[in-house]
């Protein structure tokens, strides 16, 4: 082989070389957009669920604190703190329930929705992806002034 050429050898090589750094970078960037995505679906579940207690705050006078977010396999649970003060025409377990947790959860699944696709339904259903199907539940510890 004449000195400037390069041979059929070097060029399969080359190749296979190309074809790994390949595989490698599309498989750090699959990885890469599965967790960006959870990232985005935990701040998101925080904002509704902020979103939340704000309206609740004005609509009830309950102020609350959201403690803590866990998410396990798909599952977020959100764990919150109420400062109730009881009134007459409120039942505690009902507002507690038919109030507070589903809008909470409700909120925080069209935030999910909202940042994973750009839409939002009236509807609190879970939130499929590529990577995972999201749903929220919500516990609260209550406090009484």
């Amino acid at each position: 082989m004449r000195r400037g050429q390069i041979g059929g050898q070097s060029s399969a090589e080359f190749l296979a070389l190309a074809a790994g750094i390949l595989l490698t970078a599309t498989s750090l960037l699959y990885i890469g957009l599965e967790n960006n995505e959870l990232s985005s679906v935990l701040q998101a579940a925080r904002d509704g669920a902020e979103e939340a207690i704000a309206t609740i705050e004005l609509s009830y006078g309950c102020p609350a604190n959201v403690e803590n977010l866990r998410y396990n396999e798909g599952k977020i649970t959100i764990s919150l703190t109420l400062i109730f003060s009881p009134q007459d025409e409120i039942n505690w377990t009902e507002f507690k329930e038919n109030v507070v947790k589903k809008m909470v959860r409700e909120y925080a699944l069209n935030c999910i929705r909202n940042a994973v696709s750009g839409q939002e339904t009236p509807t609190a259903v879970p939130v499929k992806t590529i990577f995972h199907t999201y749903d929220v539940s919500v516990d609260l510890r209550e406090v009484f002034r």
